[in-house]
């Protein structure tokens, strides 16, 4: 049951998948994570080219004239590849073995779809560490409310509409 990502964690948590004690040790390591995996990238790339690259912490946005687009590609983005998390992996009816294959397919293609919108983050850990790693906060902020709102909006569709009857607290069929 690993995931490397906060908002997988909390719409995991909120659809019954993992208990609340385990929430925060899973967010702070994955905060960690990120900014090891920063110091790694950090120390095996050029100083210029990693200075150039804003230290890999996106610097796709460059006005504010792009963040609507990126927060709403976020949440759209993420939104996807966390209910596909859901429904593989939470959901009772439809959890398969190929949940990896199908999330990571799901990751592939949200990066193809939305990386000039946005730089495809969807995961607040990994804008984190590279954040950190270069003390490069302009617009940062987007790729916690994006990726997070994803994920909530994911786990409200899960428990509204689509989730089986245990997970469901409206439409019950």
């Amino acid at each position: 049951g690993s995931h490397f990502n906060p908002p997988f964690t909390i719409a995991i948590y909120l659809c019954g998948g993992m208990r609340l004690t385990m929430v925060a040790p899973y967010l702070i390591s994955q905060l960690i994570g990120g900014v090891l995996g920063a110091g790694m990238a950090k120390l095996m790339t050029p100083p210029d080219r990693y200075i150039n690259a804003s230290g890999a912490a996106f610097d796709i946005l460059k006005s504010e004239a792009h963040v609507s687009r990126a927060i709403f590609g976020e949440v759209a983005m993420t939104c996807l590849v966390t209910m596909v998390v859901l429904m593989v992996a939470v959901n009772g009816k439809t959890k398969t073995p190929l949940a990896p294959f199908l999330v990571g397919c799901t990751v592939t293609i949200n990066i193809l779809a939305g990386g000039d919108v946005s730089g495809t983050c969807l995961n607040p850990a990994r804008a984190f560490g590279p954040a950190v790693m270069a003390n490069y906060w302009t617009y940062h902020w987007v790729y916690w409310v994006g990726p997070i709102g994803g994920g909530l909006l994911a786990a409200a569709l899960l428990r509204l509409v689509l989730g089986d009857n245990k997970l469901r607290i409206i439409v019950k069929s």
